[in-house]
């Protein structure tokens, strides 16, 4: 296939395209897509074989181990650069620095980038190709990604990477399809087979039919697994052997590491050769595919594998080199049932992991080695689960994390080492706190205060007082969460630690924001000059996190968006998802309050569809996505303010309870059940009273008053929700315009005249809030009115969706199977706001594929004849 890529012309006219804007000055991104076998390696090979001449090409591959090496690919390519890019991987834990250099390395000269399989990456090379691509059109270099499209699960790691590629002009998608029909009978013309029957067999799979091609048996193999047999079974006995060593080497095979393994049959490496099951590749060899190494694998008896993975590990170990390859030796370690080894090596890799930034492969490294904690000391135990759940916190596993840090706080008990126990449990409140669990967390933490109180005083108190802090804000109990704040602080003075002191003043300044704003705004900004001196990033990211959140929940729009801004642009550069997965649910709230409506979409869209995250996390984001789908009219309000109300009431905190219970009453009322709204709006009234929270108060009271109770109102109380239960809509309406918020504006104006209500009739329209057009509407010709304005566009009442024009134009071409790129160049749009239409479209019809899209379309016919 290498020499005819039959039916890729066009694919690798896109690669060449490509290649000419990044030699260009402009670099791009390729993530080419296919199933195993489909010839993605064939096709970036031929790019790479056609244009050595004019381009330096990098080219490296993910392992397909039990647990990938950090940055392996890296290490592949760092052989080929040498300098010091070589010299930071074995030296240097500074991965911003090292990423750093790698995009300088990708400025000198025009460069084809090239990360095979993808779909086994570790996590730290996912976050230096996220990176890369963010930064890519800086560089002369064309990055391609070649990755399994039909390995990837809702929850695998790599999507959440394409995803933030796939948003940048600079990303071009080239997927690979099967051949067809035809392309298989061209490639058998001159062979007495069945082309259609082995088009049927392999699905135009350019591998298996590869495998067809080069097996000398007569007719179409039984099977594909039969053509790979076939290959082998023409093997010696020593053959055979050698050819089974080298699949248990893995897919890139060090000919001294198979001498090592094989012993004196490793001459016989020749037969695997010759019969092109193995290639020479620079001074080494690769399987052809790692299908025929999947299926040599499956041939090796369950007997005779753990004998050979022992062989290869006693050879890497022998090897200077290798020996540093500490993830590959615990995976043959664990392969060969060495315990011992994998106690040795294990931790140490995951350690090696965690300083590359590789936090599940060191979380799955560190479960590893918990594997055979029977065998381990019991402090040794205990301070494994600790690093364990450290990982597991980093990466949003949170449950594992809370179970690890449990366990060891039960170790540290039998082991009367009472210190260690409390600061288990005061970092285990955290890990609750962020899973929602804030009750369990208060425990624990209330535990730890205890038992520290009884010793010495020293920073591990300092921690809990702190984390105290961060629970009593939580609840909205400012003064509570001032006070710990301020005794974290001064312990610590006795005690230094710069990171535990600087989250106690985050607590303590964004509890000041709720009793006195601009003091509260002054005092963060300050924390956060300072934490910029330090350079913390996570002490950073926390500080724009809670000024951005805090400032929003107050309505301080303003002040959100500039914190929210700058803490995404923070957290992006440095990759740190966890926050700005936060940020982002908070600026899609902030958005919905603004009246920019697309941009909260297609933030609640990317949102929604990332793999699972932290409560905190996903409540906003799920209140947000719940909002704007109830403002719209759009389908999936229940399901998701359902979830929302969960995990809200799991926390037992005002902080979420006020939230969701403000958006649930708006959506009641939104489909005229004002019986709901009203339950809705009571079920944590009275909290939010007792809180003194003047925004979840004023939003509740309002919502109670329109379902028709009576309320009655405390001077502190949000004005703009006093002035409308007053009646005083005008000034509401001025007030709601001051705060840039144009739906608010429109509520309070619809609560006027008729002109105020024609006024905001226009406003609704303009925001696509069909739910308050169907409403006033129904109240002004109810009343006589006789002048109001025209419906809106047929294309978005029509459907029961709300579809725009452009985005009913848009669905249709989805049901032609068209990709973005394709309708971008029919609709004559950028391929960015096809990106984004398609996102938008995916939201309103609450659906996670365009296929999905496409088969609901098909069921509504009416959408597309308009």
């Amino acid at each position: 296939m290498a020499e005819d890529l039959i039916e890729r012309e066009g694919q690798l006219s896109m690669l060449e395209a490509a290649l000419v804007d990044a030699c260009g000055g402009s670099g791009r991104v390729a993530l080419v897509s296919g199933e195993a076998g489909i010839g993605k390696t064939s096709l970036v090979e031929r790019l790479a074989e056609t244009h050595k001449t004019k381009v330096r090409v990098l080219w490296g591959a993910c392992d397909s181990l039990f647990t990938p090496r950090p940055l392996g690919p890296l290490h592949d390519m760092a052989a080929q650069i040498q300098g010091e890019i070589q010299d930071l991987l074995q030296t240097d834990s500074n991965r911003t620095r090292l990423f750093s250099t790698v995009l300088v390395e990708l400025k000198r000269q025009p460069c084809l980038v090239v990360f095979e399989d993808v779909h086994w990456a570790d996590e730290a090379t996912l976050d230096l190709l996220r990176y890369l691509g963010r930064r890519i059109t800086q560089t002369s270099a064309l990055l391609v990604l070649t990755y399994r499209d039909d390995e990837l699960d809702i929850h695998h790691p790599l999507l959440s990477v394409l995803g933030d590629l796939a948003s940048s002009n600079a990303t071009r998608r080239i997927p690979l399809a099967p051949l067809s029909e035809k392309a298989v009978a061209r490639l058998f013309r001159d062979r007495s087979l069945d082309a259609a029957a082995l088009y049927r067999q392999t699905g135009g799979n350019p591998f298996y039919i590869n495998e067809v091609l080069a097996s000398q048996s007569k007719g179409i193999p039984a099977s594909i697994r039969d053509t790979v047999l076939a290959r082998a079974a023409r093997l010696s006995l020593s053959g055979r052997a050698v050819l089974e060593t080298a699949a248990i080497i893995g897919m890139q095979v060090e000919p001294w590491l198979l001498e090592a393994a094989a012993g004196s049959e490793a001459d016989a490496v020749d037969e695997s050769i010759a019969a092109g099951i193995l290639l020479p590749q620079g001074d080494g060899l690769e399987f052809r595919h790692d299908l025929t190494r999947q299926t040599i694998l499956e041939l090796i008896s369950p007997q005779r594998r753990p004998v050979l993975h022992r062989l290869v590990l006693d050879g890497l170990r022998s090897y200077p080199q290798t020996r540093k390859d500490l993830a590959r030796l615990a995976h043959h370690a664990e392969a060969s049932g060495d315990h011992q080894a994998v106690l040795e090596y294990a931790p140490a890799a995951a350690r090696e992991a965690s300083a590359a930034g590789a936090h599940r492969e060191a979380a799955a490294l560190y479960n590893l080695a918990l594997r055979y904690s029977d065998d381990l000391q019991p402090g040794v135990h205990a301070s494994l689960l600790e690093a364990y759940s450290r990982e597991c916190n980093l990466t949003e596993g949170q449950a594992e994390a809370i179970a690890a840090l449990r366990k060891a706080a039960e170790i540290w008990i039998e082991l009367g080492n009472s210190l260690r126990q409390a600061e288990d449990l005061a970092v285990l409140a955290v890990a609750l706190r962020n899973n929602g669990q804030n009750a369990d967390a208060e425990q624990a933490n209330r535990a730890a205060i205890e038992m520290l109180s009884a010793l010495p005083p020293g920073r591990e108190l300092g921690l809990a007082y702190r984390v105290q802090a961060t629970m009593c804000l939580s609840k909205r109990d400012y003064q509570e969460a001032i006070s710990w704040g301020e005794r974290a602080i001064d312990l610590l003075s006795n005690f230094p630690d710069e990171y535990i002191t600087a989250m106690a003043h985050v607590a303590v300044g964004s509890a000041w924001m709720f009793l006195d704003y601009p003091y509260g705004c002054a005092y963060l900004d300050r924390q956060l000059e300072q934490g910029l001196r330090m350079g913390n990033d996570r002490l950073i990211a926390n500080l724009y996190a809670y000024a951005g959140s805090c400032s929003a929940e107050l309505y301080q729009f303003d002040q959100a968006e500039r914190y929210l801004a700058d803490g995404l642009a923070y957290t992006s550069e440095r990759d740190l998802d966890i926050f700005s997965r936060y940020i982002l649910a908070w600026q899609a709230a902030t958005h919905i309050q603004r009246g920019r409506w697309e941009e909260a979409s297609q933030l609640c869209s990317q949102l929604m569809q990332a793999s699972t995250y932290p409560a905190i996390s996903r409540i906003t984001a799920l209140a947000a996505t719940g909002r704007l789908r109830s403002l719209r009219g759009d389908p999936g309000v229940g399901s998701v303010l359902d979830e929302a109300l969960e995990i809200a009431i799991q926390t037992g905190s005002l902080q979420y309870l006020g939230l969701v219970s403000c958006v649930r009453a708006e959506a009641a009322w939104l489909v005229r059940d004002p019986e709901r709204t009203r339950a809705e709006a009571d079920a944590f009234f009275d909290l939010a009273v007792n809180k003194r929270h003047p925004w979840y108060t004023g939003e509740l009271a309002y919502w109670r008053w329109k379902a028709g109770a009576s309320v009655t109102l405390e001077d502190w109380v949000a004005r703009p929700y006093a002035l409308q239960i007053a009646g005083e809509w005008r000034r509401a309406a001025a007030l709601w315009e001051q705060m840039g918020c144009p739906y608010a504006q429109a509520r309070a104006l619809a609560e006027g005249d008729n002109e105020a209500q024609i006024t905001a009739l226009n406003m609704f329209e303009r925001l696509g809030a069909l739910p308050a057009v169907e409403q006033i509407r129904s109240a002004l010709q109810a009343r006589g009115v006789t002048k109001v304005p025209r419906q809106p566009k047929r294309a978005t009442l029509q459907n029961p969706f709300g579809l725009t024009g452009r985005q009913v134009d848009i669905l249709a071409l989805l049901i032609q199977g068209l990709s973005n790129a394709q309708i971008a160049s029919r609709l004559h749009i950028s391929p960015k706001t096809a990106d984004h239409h398609v996102s938008a479209i995916l939201s309103r019809l609450d659906v996670h594929s365009r296929e999905d899209a496409a088969e609901l379309a098909r069921q509504h016919p009416h959408f597309l004849d308009q």
